[in-house]
């Protein structure tokens, strides 16, 4: 048969056929907090499909083959709305040599299609044939914030195309909704949050939580207490009354920190000790001395007789944090004033 002549063009009555419906189809899928989506380039491709139909005695088969002369499978025929499509007033591309190599292919697909009986030594008759144009989507979809963006490209047959989930990069989250940090990071919205004190937009694994209020903040505004070795809030950080150091107030007890309350007998030969009175000499004169650490200080009571001493220095650089005396008898401290150190110490 002269299939040129005959051949009707067909193609899904339901599919997309311009950049703008399949821009109403993936659109509405997404939100992008703060921003907005569009095409960052898109293509709609006429892909050619021949519906044949054979007939060998009084058995027929219809058969759908591809560009590639293989059989489309009943799966993908339903998908793609073949045999539901309309006909074209035109071809829309060129079809010619194709149809002649798939319609072969075709032939030898259909003899093994009939039974036996009907099959003998003739060959199937081809009696209608059809090119079919299915169109493939292929482009990239960009969300916008600010002066940012990131694309995410799709493809796929237009019918079917299913909006494809946008991959966060930073926590693999797959998801539809997208957003921005402050310093330009687009992610899936929900590895996105506030600082609970500034406001500012960060991953939220960035941020980091007060262990007194739970707040969720920027690490900036945390500092790890030196005696429970917990994050705290700088602002809520209170100074014990004793070493003077910003503390946890989980570590207080009665204005005194678990440190300060937690000093233990120290012998001069400790190497802590050793360090001390190399620095310090005058600190010898002490009869007995009582000794606790945090992760930044070393905090020392020497007593002589009536007398106490309070010394608060920098474990590394064994600077004087806080200098006082006190008397054995009575609470409290007062404390030393700079120009009085050397009098104590050296």
């Amino acid at each position: 048969m002269d299939l040129t002549s005959q051949l009707l063009h067909l193609a899904p009555v339901d599919q997309p056929t311009s950049v703008h419906q399949l821009a109403e189809r993936l659109f509405p899928t997404y939100s992008v907090d703060r921003g907005n989506i569009h095409l960052a380039g898109c293509r709609l491709e006429n892909r050619l499909f021949v519906r044949l139909e054979f007939r060998l005695g009084e058995e027929a088969v219809v058969l759908y083959v591809d560009a590639d002369g293989r059989e489309v499978a009943d799966e993908t025929v339903e998908a793609l709305g073949m045999s539901g499509a309309i006909e074209l007033e035109r071809p829309p591309g060129v079809f010619e040599p194709t149809v002649d190599r798939v319609t072969e292919a075709g032939a030898g697909l259909a003899a093994g299609r009939f039974s036996d009986s009907d099959a003998g030594n003739a060959a199937p008759e081809l009696i209608a044939a059809a090119v079919l144009w299915c169109k493939f989507a292929e482009g990239k979809l960009r969300f916008s914030v600010g002066e940012d963006s990131v694309d995410l490209p799709f493809s796929g047959w237009a019918r079917t195309l299913c909006p494809p989930p946008f991959v966060c990069p930073y926590s693999a989250t797959n998801t539809f909704e997208i957003a921005a940090t402050d310093d330009g990071r687009i992610a899936a919205a929900s590895q996105i949050a506030a600082c609970e004190e500034t406001g500012r937009r960060m991953l939220s694994d960035e941020l980091a939580t007060c262990s007194v209020t739970e707040r969720r903040v920027v690490p900036e505004l945390i500092q790890s207490c030196p005696v429970t070795d917990q994050p705290v809030l700088r602002s809520v950080m209170v100074p014990c009354r004793w070493c003077d150091q910003p503390v946890s107030p989980a570590a207080l007890r009665r204005h005194v920190c678990a440190a300060c309350r937690e000093l233990n007998p120290v012998d001069k030969a400790d190497p802590r000790m050793t360090r001390l009175l190399e620095e310090y000499p005058l600190l010898d004169r002490w009869h007995t001395w009582q000794l606790s650490e945090t992760a930044t200080v070393y905090i020392l009571v020497g007593s002589a007789t009536l007398k106490r001493l309070l010394l608060v220095v920098g474990k590394e650089s064994l600077d004087v944090k806080r200098l006082a005396t006190g008397n054995r008898l009575f609470g409290g401290w007062k404390s030393v004033t700079r120009p009085q150190y050397d009098s104590l110490l050296r």
